[in-house]
This record gives C-alpha cells, sequence and structure tokens, in this order.
C-alpha cells in the first residue's frame, strides 16, 4: 500500500516538472528578455540642487551600462550617491535599493532617473522616495586597509614637505630615499590634517592617517581617506617614482564620474575615491617639491625607524606595534624630529586588550577617542619628547617628561602613573642610538644608570 502511494507520488512529481519545464519553454519562445527597451536613453531626476541626468546603457532588455552626463549637486554627497551605479547595473533597475546615507535627495535623484527608462511592456510606475539604509556598526565595516609600520630598521636620507591647500587643510610628505642611492625610494608617507575650520568639529586639526576619520568618511563615501595615500604610496616606492605627467584630456567637469580616466589631473596613477583632491592638489605637487630637491643633491638630514610588535608575557603578539622615528642633522649630528607612536593592529580580533579592540587600524597619538590610563594625553606625551630632544635633550634622561612617573597626584598634576609607553620607547631608543653611533650620526646621549 505504502510502496503503491509512494510511486503515485514520484508519477505526479515528474509530471508536474514536465509541465513547469514545458510552460517556462513557451514563455521563453514569446517572452522579452529584460524589461527595458534597448538602446542608449539620457534619463533625468530632481536631486537636491538640481536635475541630474544619466546615459543608460540597455542590451536584451538589460542595463550594462550607467553613466552621469550632468548634475549640480554637492560634490562630495554626488560622489557617495554615485555608488548606487554599479547596483543598479546589478539590480536591472532601481527596485529594492535604498538611498546612501548622507546623500538621499541625490540617490533618489538617480533612482528616479532610472524610473523614467522606457520599458517594453510600456508601463511607467510612480516613482516611490526610498530612504536611507541603515547603518550598523563597526562590525559590518567591510573596507580593508592597513597601517601597519614596516617591522625593523629604515634608514636613509630624509626629505619632507607640507603645505596647506584647498581651504586650508594641511598636507604634508615624507619622503626616505637610500642614502647610496638616491633615486631609490625606500619610504612615501603622506598624511593630512584637518582644517582649522572643519565644519565637523571632531575633526579640526586631527592628523587623518591613523584616525577615526577614516571610519567616519568610509560609511559616508564607501572609501576610507587613507586608502588612496596608501595606493600612491605603494606606487611611489614599486616604481621609485615622485612625480607624474599631466593628463593632457583632464576635464575637470568629469571629476564626479568615478570611471572616467580624464577626470583625474595627472597620467598613471591609481586613486581610490574619495581623496582625489588630497592626491591631486597636496600629495602630488609635494612630492614634485621633494623630487626636485633630490636632484639638487643629497639631504642635509638623515631617517631612523625601528618599529617592533609589543609581545606578552609568553611571546605572543599584544595587537600593539611600537615605532620610533628620529631624524638627525648630518652636520651637528643633533636630533632635528622625533615622533613615538603605538599602532593597534588591523583586526579587532588580534588585539588582546578587550578595551583596546576599538582603536583598531588607528594609532594612540592621532586616534581622537583613545586614552592613556596614564590620564593624559598621549599625543600630549609625545610632543613634549619631540619638544624635549629638539632642544637638545638626552633620549633616555625623560623623567621630567609628562607620565614619566608615579606622581599619585591627579588633582595636582593630572595623571597618577607611569605610562609603560616610555619603557617600549626607551626600548627602541637603546636600538636606533646604537646603530646611529655605530654610523657616526649622532652625538654621545648619556645613558640612563643601570
Amino acid at each position: 500500500m505504502m510502496k503503491t502511494e509512494l510511486h503515485f507520488k514520484k508519477s505526479l512529481l515528474v509530471s508536474a516538472v514536465a509541465l513547469a519545464t514545458f510552460a517556462l519553454a513557451g514563455c521563453a519562445n514569446t517572452a522579452p528578455q529584460g524589461k527595458y527597451v534597448d538602446g542608449v536613453h539620457h534619463v533625468s531626476g530632481k536631486g537636491k540642487k538640481s536635475d541630474i541626468t544619466l546615459e543608460v546603457k540597455v542590451e536584451q532588455g538589460n542595463i550594462t551600462q550607467v553613466k552621469t552626463l550632468s548634475h549640480k549637486e554637492t560634490e562630495s554627497l554626488y560622489l557617495n550617491a554615485e555608488r548606487l551605479l554599479p547596483e543598479i547595473v546589478s539590480h536591472n533597475g532601481h527596485e529594492g535599493i535604498d538611498a546612501i546615507s548622507g546623500a538621499t535627495y541625490s540617490s533618489n535623484g538617480i533612482l528616479k532617473a532610472i524610473n523614467d527608462l522606457p520599458r517594453i511592456d510600456g508601463t511607467k510606475p510612480e516613482y516611490q522616495s526610498v530612504g536611507a539604509r541603515s547603518q550598523t556598526g563597526d562590525d559590518d565595516f567591510k573596507l580593508k586597509w592597513s597601517i601597519q609600520p614596516r617591522l625593523g630598521l629604515v634608514k636613509g636620507d630624509y626629505y619632507f614637505e607640507e603645505a596647506r591647500f584647498r581651504q586650508g587643510h594641511m598636507g604634508s610628505m615624507l619622503v626616505v630615499v637610500d642614502s647610496n642611492n638616491l633615486q631609490d625610494v625606500i619610504l612615501a608617507e603622506f598624511n593630512e590634517s584637518g582644517r582649522p575650520n572643519y565644519y565637523t568639529r571632531l575633526y579640526q586639526n586631527v592628523p587623518k592617517r591613523m584616525s577615526e576619520y577614516n571610519f567616519s568618511m568610509g560609511k559616508k563615501k564607501g572609501t576610507a581617506w587613507v586608502q588612496s595615500a596608501l595606493t600612491m604610496e605603494k606606487l611611489m616606492m614599486e616604481k621609485d617614482q615622485l612625480t607624474f605627467e599631466l593628463n593632457p584630456n583632464y576635464d575637470p567637469k568629469l571629476g564626479n564620474q568615478l570611471t572616467e580616466p580624464n577626470r583625474l589631473k595627472y597620467q598613471g596613477i591609481d586613486i581610490v575615491a574619495g581623496a582625489s583632491n588630497s592626491i591631486q592638489q597636496s600629495m602630488i605637487p609635494l612630492t614634485a617639491k621633494i623630487h626636485n630637491r633630490i636632484q639638487a643633491g643629497a639631504s642635509d638630514a638623515l631617517f631612523y625607524q625601528q618599529a617592533e610588535k609589543l609581545l606578552d608575557e609568553k611571546g605572543r603578539w599584544t595587537g600593539v606595534t611600537a615605532m620610533l622615528r628620529l631624524v638627525v642633522d648630518k652636520n651637528s649630528h643633533k636630533i632635528t624630529h622625533a615622533h613615538y607612536d603605538e599602532i593597534f593592529a588591523d583586526e579587532k580580533k588580534d588585539i588582546q586588550d578587550a578595551s583596546l579592540k576599538a582603536f583598531y587600524r588607528q594609532s594612540k597619538y592621532d586616534s581622537i577617542n583613545y586614552v592613556e590610563p596614564a590620564r593624559i594625553g598621549f599625543n600630549v606625551m609625545i610632543d613634549a619628547l619631540s619638544l624635549h630632544l629638539k632642544e637638545g635633550g638626552s633620549l633616555f634622561n625623560i623623567n621630567d617628561l609628562p607620565a614619566a612617573g608615579d606622581t599619585g597626584s591627579y588633582a595636582q598634576t593630572g595623571f597618577t602613573k607611569r605610562s609603560d609607553a616610555w619603557d617600549n620607547y626607551l626600548r627602541l631608543a637603546g636600538i636606533l642610538y646604537k646603530q646611529m653611533r655605530a654610523d657616526g650620526v649622532i652625538n654621545e646621549h648619556a645613558l640612563p644608570a643601570q
């Protein structure tokens, strides 16, 4: 009885599948593919400040390409909204797509324009405005970049340039070349600090490279600011290239069209959308100045850097990397610049201390929210160290610096105990000092009493 019933159900299933297959085959022979009329269409939708006009290519009823022809929206906001274009292609339409947070009006202008595409069935649905997609926390932040320094020793001739650009942002460029081959770029590093009157108070005068700024911008524009800098730095070091030819077909009107090569001012560069102004208006002009200085002869300064991963008592990485940089004058053998920092791992999972996981891909010096246990700003400590060394102080006698001792008086001094960072600094200072003395490039510094 059960066997007969099972055979009957299988027969029904086979018949149903055959019928469905026949029906689908019939539909395939009569129904058109896709839903839009083939061709190249110009469609428009109202954004916040202007009409947004798109050029949409349709093949076999499917959207294959979307380009912006014109708009007068706020540049940064429209760059954000333009992230919808590849989504429209993959969705073959605007249905089911939410607006980009921070660019809701521009997003709706783009989606409304797509709604105006002529359809094969002749219909034109009424456009319904959409809200911004929900934003979750950092756990859903998928962008990747690394701010880890090169481990071990880096040394060479030192060049540095900085200048304000575009509304007052401060751009800076550090280049280190092989002292025996000035054409060999061994380190290139670009940084930028927000202008003093930046519209977000949190980022006024804040360095962008290893601060929360990258996460804030990444969520707004889909790319972190530092990603462009890292891309260009890699290019400069791999190709030993510090100058770039102007693009003869450069068209500033194409600045918002991310797929257009002529939106870029220089040839041969590969920059991530979101920091093109920083690269084109600051980084490249600064490296051009440095290039000219290199052609004129060797630098008067030498650069030394030591970086190492900080380990726990069992020899495991804590998720923090210590880095010390020193610059010495070749003639006087005095320290002219010094910077110490502790840099958190690129991934939360690599940071042992749960209270520090929030600072991944940031450094203690640049982070806005990091709180030093010594109860004084980490940046205050390091700025004091830099000044101490520039004024001729010893690399090792640092007892007068902030958080270098246990005072026990928060009310009086603003901090209560010695920062562990000083012990890490002293270890790296010892390594660099030994190397620099061996190279004969630094004056003698008083060593700490044993």
